[in-house]
């Protein structure tokens, strides 16, 4: 059997994740066979939300400038899910990240490259409040 081109030789995960200056800096990542189904995917446990509010429990926000400490969503995030149907890896994410960046995340995440697709989403996306407003 032919093994597949990944990034890593660790099983792929699924999760969220969140960027700060080119790196990724918080992430709940999970192999995929711990991962819980949802719908048709397969996700990791828990939401962006829950998982700031336990950041900031443990003091985790405390390197950020404050104004990004205050939500979840004001810095560049995403999830990466898994399709069974397709087997395929899908990294979703805003607006605001670069081909490098989403690169490095298939790495972190241990992604094989030609079952990856790269996907924004509006939920991921870094938007104005007029633009929020606008939708």
């Amino acid at each position: 059997m032919k093994r597949s081109k990944t990034y890593s030789k660790e099983s792929p995960k699924v999760g969220i994740f969140w960027f700060y200056h080119g790196k990724i800096i918080f992430k709940n990542a999970v192999p995929l066979n711990q991962g819980i189904n949802y719908g048709t995917t397969i996700i990791c446990e828990t939401d962006h939300e829950s998982f700031w509010n336990r950041l900031e429990q443990s003091g985790q926000l405390k390197n950020l400038p404050p104004h990004l400490r205050f939500e979840y969503f004001a810095l560049p995030r995403g999830i990466v899910v898994f399709h069974p149907e397709t087997e395929q890896y899908f990294v979703i994410h805003g607006n605001n990240l670069a081909k490098k960046e989403l690169n490095l995340v298939a790495k972190e995440f241990n992604l094989p490259k030609e079952k990856t697709t790269f996907e924004q989403d509006i939920l991921c996306c870094d938007l104005s409040d007029e633009e929020w407003e606008a939708l």
